[in-house]
Order: structure tokens, then C-alpha cells, then sequence
């Protein structure tokens, strides 16, 4: 009895200094002490640093009992966060104004809506983006990226803003060694902002610049992306072979298409490409062009959206066709009158000697 006393006066003394494992006495009543390591408990006697994971949050700010915040990060398009869990927003139903970029698209104002930005190997550009809160009630939102993994840094990982409040962050874009067209997503609660960093060489020899001719950067289903390709040396001025890759791909970095050609380039030219788009599905879109030469790499993109055909579209390709028809028929008519001149002037001699 003695030592059972002594041992449970024992269990208290070192109680206030333990803080990883439990002690218990063993249920059976004998004398021996059970040590159970328990996560959840040691938190009762010393503070344990969780994860989103174990706590069971996957998006949102969440605080796990030691006082450190969780950014458990935000959830994809078309979900909303909801009690820590990200579920599908309901058809015709928007995110509320909540936690961890709960917010819906149409209470929040990003700016800009789009980024393409040029950078050499192994520097960075700082881009600043200002956020509005035109909703009727505070929110928090978290800031992250999609597929730039390595290549952004923020300033902030979440904001909170009053009704009507504006607040501005910064993201600095880092390019490593690899030369190349990278896209993705720098996500602002709901809002996805889309991003296309084009890397290039440190010494250009060459630079290159690709700009969308469509109206608004707008391509109607199946119609033509339109474009205007300009090359430019940058050094003396030298007759070189170039080749030029182009490329049609999303924000998520898949590819649609890709087409290459080679150019004699001496000095600056600029010429049109068009590109098909009728396998495109509805969306956003970036077409890149890299100049690729001895040694080096430029390369250049531009920013278009593929939209449903209007009734306008319809009409337009209409119009465009009876023009067409009309200047065939027009032709052929001319021609038809030639003809008949041509017959009336040999048979006049002919009816002359009568």
C-alpha cells in the first residue's frame, strides 16, 4: 500500500514536467506504470504543433491549439470552403464571404485580371496586385499559386478586408536556368488570375514578340486565332537561320498544338500567322512563339479566350459568303459579256460583205 501511495505522489510530482508522452497506472491495479505516447493528449500537458491534415481542415485559416495559425490553402474552382472542407458549390450558388478565399468571384476585384511577364535565366520581377472587397460583409482570403511551384514568392498568404476595403500584395516571380513558356495561376480567394512568364536568355541575340489580332483577344469556336509574329535582332546585323516553335496551351500547362517553321532573319520582320481552334474547348488560353538560334532563346506569348459563336458570328460568316457569292456571280457575268462582244465582233465582218 505503501508503495502504490508513493508511486501515485510520484505520478503527480513529475506531471508538470512532462510533455510528450501520458503516464497511467495500469487498470488491473498492479504496481506497474503504462507509458502511452497519444497525440492528442500530450497536447493536455505540453503544446504539440499539428498539421492541417491531422486536425482534418483542407482549406482555410485554422489555429491548432498552440496559437500558430494553419493556412490549410484554398479550394479548386467550383468549390467553396465549408467548415474546413472544400464541397462543390450548388448550380446558380456562389461561395459565401468567408474563411480562406470563400468569397465569390463577383465580391471580389482583382487587379490586373492577367499577367504576362518576360524574364533572363536567374532573376525576378516583382508584380504588385490590388484586391477590393465590394461585398456586403468582412472577408479573409488565402493567397496561393497553381502549377508555379518554385517560381512565386508572396508577400502576404491571406487578407482580410473590411466592406469595401482595398489592399494591396506583392508576388515576386523567380525564372531559374530553364528558358521556356510557363503558365499557371496566382489564386486571390475565388479569383484565379491567370499567369504566363516567358524565361529568356541573359544575351539576346534575337528577341521576338507575338501579339493577338482578334478583337477583345476574343476567338470565336472554330474560327482563327489571328496574329502578327515580329522578329527583331538585337546585335549586329547578321543573315541566321531562326526557328520558330509555336505553341497553343491553358493555364494548367496542357498543350493543344504545336507548329514549327524556320526564317532567315537580318534585320526586324513582321508577318501574320493564323492558327485553327476548332478542337479548343471553351476557356482561356495562351499562343507562345519561341526564336530559338544558336545559343540562345527568346521566347514571347499572348493571352486569348475561345468564346461560344453568336448569332452575330452567324450572320457575319453569312454576309461574308453572299459577298463572296455576289463577286463570283459579278465575274462570271463580265466574263460572259466579253464572250458575247468578242462573238459580235467576228461575225460583223461576215454580215459586211452583204
Amino acid at each position: 500500500m505503501k508503495t502504490k501511495t508513493f508511486l501515485i505522489s510520484l505520478i503527480f510530482f513529475v506531471l508538470p514536467f512532462i510533455s510528450a508522452d501520458v503516464i497511467s497506472l495500469n487498470s488491473g491495479g498492479s504496481e506497474e506504470i503504462v507509458i502511452n505516447p497519444d497525440t492528442y493528449i500530450e497536447g493536455f500537458f505540453g503544446c504539440v504543433s499539428l498539421t492541417c491534415s491531422y486536425l482534418g481542415y483542407t482549406c482555410g485559416d485554422w489555429a491548432d491549439g498552440c496559437g500558430k495559425t494553419l493556412n490549410c490553402g484554398t479550394c479548386a474552382s467550383g468549390y467553396t470552403c465549408t467548415a474546413g472542407t472544400c464541397v462543390a458549390i450548388p448550380s446558380g450558388g456562389g461561395g459565401g464571404g468567408g474563411d480562406g478565399g470563400g468569397a465569390t468571384t463577383s465580391n471580389l476585384e482583382v487587379t490586373p485580371e492577367e499577367i504576362n511577364l518576360n524574364l533572363a535565366i536567374n532573376t525576378n520581377v516583382k508584380q504588385i496586385i490590388t484586391v477590393k472587397n465590394k461585398g456586403t460583409s468582412p472577408i479573409t482570403i488565402s493567397i496561393s499559386q497553381t502549377e508555379l511551384q518554385g517560381m512565386v514568392i508572396f508577400s502576404e498568404n491571406s487578407l482580410t478586408l473590411a466592406v469595401g476595403e482595398t489592399k494591396t500584395f506583392y508576388v515576386a516571380f523567380v525564372a531559374s536556368d530553364e528558358t521556356g513558356i510557363f503558365t499557371g495561376y496566382i489564386n486571390v480567394g475565388s479569383v484565379r488570375v491567370p499567369v504566363s512568364l516567358n524565361v529568356k536568355t541573359k544575351l539576346l541575340l534575337f528577341d521576338s514578340n507575338i501579339v493577338v489580332l482578334n478583337p477583345d483577344y476574343r476567338v470565336s469556336q472554330s474560327s482563327d486565332l489571328r496574329t502578327r509574329v515580329t522578329l527583331l535582332p538585337m546585335g549586329d546585323p547578321e543573315r541566321l537561320d531562326v526557328t520558330l516553335n509555336y505553341v497553343i496551351k491553358d493555364y494548367n500547362g496542357k498543350i493543344y498544338l504545336t507548329q514549327s517553321e524556320t526564317v532567315l532573319v537580318e534585320k526586324q520582320i513582321n508577318f501574320r500567322r493564323n492558327f485553327g481552334t476548332g478542337s479548343l474547348p471553351l476557356g482561356k488560353y495562351i499562343v507562345g512563339l519561341e526564336l530559338v538560334y544558336p545559343g540562345g532563346v527568346a521566347p514571347s506569348s499572348a493571352h486569348f479566350e475561345v468564346v461560344q459563336k453568336t448569332a452575330g458570328d452567324f450572320f457575319s460568316s453569312l454576309i461574308f459568303i453572299l459577298l463572296i457569292a455576289i463577286i463570283l456571280v459579278s465575274i462570271f457575268i463580265v466574263l460572259l459579256l466579253i464572250k458575247r462582244k468578242r462573238d459580235k465582233e467576228k461575225q460583223q465582218p461576215a454580215n459586211s460583205q452583204f
